[in-house]
């Protein structure tokens, strides 16, 4: 957003309390020039979701370029995607892809499965539609498979912001944010004792 708040994958952050990131702007002469910004607020974090939220301070000489959401999660098959991203160290690398599927199951979510290169250091990053609206964010690939990328879908994302404060950050424990517990074990039924 224009006041810096700033979306990633849980698993970027997982377990730090300290965060720096890299903003990269046009200069006056038309190149690109480069700014660590080392002071990063938390905001929120969701685990089973692996998305987090954090803010950027403001930088006076220089405002935040923000980026639209998706109204809607109505992509289809076959839709031209793209993903920006730092993979392997790249920086500013983008791929483009195709959506395979808008609805692949995988460990009790959905997610949208892509052909647009995703490698680590793409994590948390955009996943843009033809018209530069985000649609995903991008979080994990197949290991060893190729063209198989996976998005977190925008509907799952804007749940997340709507909902923040209930996964408020607590920089007293770095794990905060909402987890889902394992259900109880059975109960074995009981033997008959012996008389």
């Amino acid at each position: 957003t224009s006041r810096g708040h700033c979306v990633t994958n849980y698993h970027v952050i997982e377990r730090e309390t300290r965060i720096a990131v890299t903003l990269f702007h046009k200069d006056s002469k038309g190149g690109i020039s480069r700014r660590r910004i080392d002071d990063i607020k938390i905001i929120a974090m969701n685990p089973f979701l692996d998305l987090a939220l954090i803010q950027i301070p403001e930088q006076k000489d220089q405002p935040f370029k923000t980026v639209m959401l998706s109204e809607s999660d109505d992509q289809k098959e076959g839709e031209e995607v793209f993903a920006i991203g730092n993979p392997l160290g790249l920086e500013r690398s983008v791929s483009k892809g195709i959506i395979s599927t808008r609805n692949r199951n995988r460990e009790g979510l959905t997610f949208i499965q892509t052909t647009t290169q995703i490698n680590p250091g793409n994590s948390g990053g955009p996943l843009f539609n033809a018209r530069g609206e985000v649609v995903g964010v991008t979080n994990m690939k197949v290991l060893f498979g190729e063209g198989l990328g996976f998005a977190i879908p925008i509907n799952y994302l804007k749940h997340f912001l709507n909902n923040a404060d209930a996964f408020a950050f607590d920089k007293n424990n770095p794990n905060s944010g909402y987890r889902y517990l394992d259900a109880p074990a059975r109960k074995s039924a009981a033997t008959p004792k012996a008389q």
